[in-house]
This record gives C-alpha cells, structure tokens and sequence, in this order.
C-alpha cells in the first residue's frame, strides 16, 4: 500500500487521486473547436463543466477520506458508494456532451481525454466498493461486510453473525465437544450412559459370588 504525506493509501484511493488530477488539467484544455475558435471545458454548456465538477467531487471526497481521516456525516447511504455514484453521474454528463456536441465545433482531444479521466475515477471508485466486501440488501448482510463470510452462517440486522449457526462448535450436525453420547474403544456403551442391566460399571470387577445376570454362573465361580 503506498504512502502519501504519511498516510497510507489504496492504490484504487489513489486512482482515483491521479485521475481526478488529470481530469483538472484536461478541463483546461479545448474540449471543442473550429479555427480559431475554442473552448474549453467550462466554456461549452453545463454537461461539459457539471460532469468534470462531479468527477472533481468524487475526488475531493476520497482525499478528505483519506488524508483527513475525518468522519463524514450520515446521508443515510455508505458514502463509498455516494463517491462511485458521484463519479458515474459525472461520466454520464461528460459522454452525453460527446454525443449532444456544441454547435458547429468540432470535438477536441480535451473532451475525450475528459471522457476517459473521469471514466477512470468511476472505475477506481468502483473497484473501492467491491474491494470492501459491501454486500446489497438480501445478499447475505447490510452493507459493507465486516466479518468474514462463511457458507450457511445467519446474520442479524446489524450484519453480524448469530451464534450456533451451521459450522459452529456445537450446531446441529456437529459432534458435540463434551465427549457425551460417543461410542467408547473396543465396543463400550457410549460415554456417560450406564452398562446394560445386570453388568458391573465398566473398570471394575464384581464381587465374587455375586450373581450374574439370568443363566450366568456366579462369578468368579466355574461350571460344574
């Protein structure tokens, strides 16, 4: 993980960073022109400069994130998906000044190196949310995964996972830890139940002359 002004930073977080940047740069750059006419981005309609001011945000947001380390306000969304969201808003404004043009101008290289920017800085912020584990409503959890997954496990509304769920020490289908109900060496009964009626506990021997169960000689005493 790389480290910028002493803070350690995901390289999706500093994608993002870097594409912000170069989104800046380009905005100043001539999005479209014809002779000597040109413009740049913040020149030729409220796509153009709303889609670069979006990306710009998004960027803004993962530097105060992460560099900060402030904690945000609850706007009753996890703000990384409010950043990937921001982000592809402003790629979808910047793609339909692609397609809308600008009057009689002719599209310039700023435009499209704007397009891939902030199609970058949607990427990175995308890559951020699957990186986290955030999981949708229904898919096993609420929002972003803070414990590790594992198959059959029950969560509750908080996400954390119940106890004695499948898999665990002790559920059902798992042999139990206290030893109760195995099968004991060399054929004996299982542990903790007595013998069979008649028979001495096992580890001990009966008294001699006692008598055995039904059709049995005493013990200790052979057959005439």
């Amino acid at each position: 993980m790389p480290r910028l002004a002493g803070r350690d930073v995901s390289n999706n977080d500093l994608g993002v960073l870097v594409a912000g940047a170069v989104l800046f740069i380009v905005s100043l750059f001539n999005w479209f022109s014809f002779g000597r006419l040109a413009e740049n981005a913040w020149g030729v309609g409220f796509f153009a400069y709303s889609g670069v001011e979006l990306g710009l945000l998004a960027t803004g947001l993962v530097a105060l994130r992460a560099f900060a380390r402030v904690q945000l306000p609850a706007v009753g969304a996890d703000w990384i998906l409010v950043i990937a969201g921001t982000a592809a808003l402003g790629t979808i404004m910047i793609f339909l000044k692609v397609l809308l043009g600008f009057g009689n101008l002719h599209r310039a290289a700023g435009l499209w190196l704007g397009l891939i920017a902030s199609a970058a800085i949607t990427a990175f912020a995308v890559l951020s949310v699957l990186a986290s584990g955030y999981t949708l409503p229904g898919q096993g959890g609420r929002g972003r995964a803070r414990f590790p997954a594992t198959p059959g496990t029950r969560y509750d509304s908080s996400g954390r996972p119940l106890p004695g769920g499948y898999g665990e020490p002790g559920s059902y289908g798992q042999p139990p830890q206290s030893g109760y109900g195995q099968p004991g060496p060399h054929g004996q009964p299982p542990y903790g139940q007595p013998p069979s009626y008649g028979q001495p506990p096992y580890g001990q021997q009966p008294p001699y002359g006692q008598q055995p169960p039904y059709g049995q000689p005493p013990y200790g005493q052979r057959d005439q």
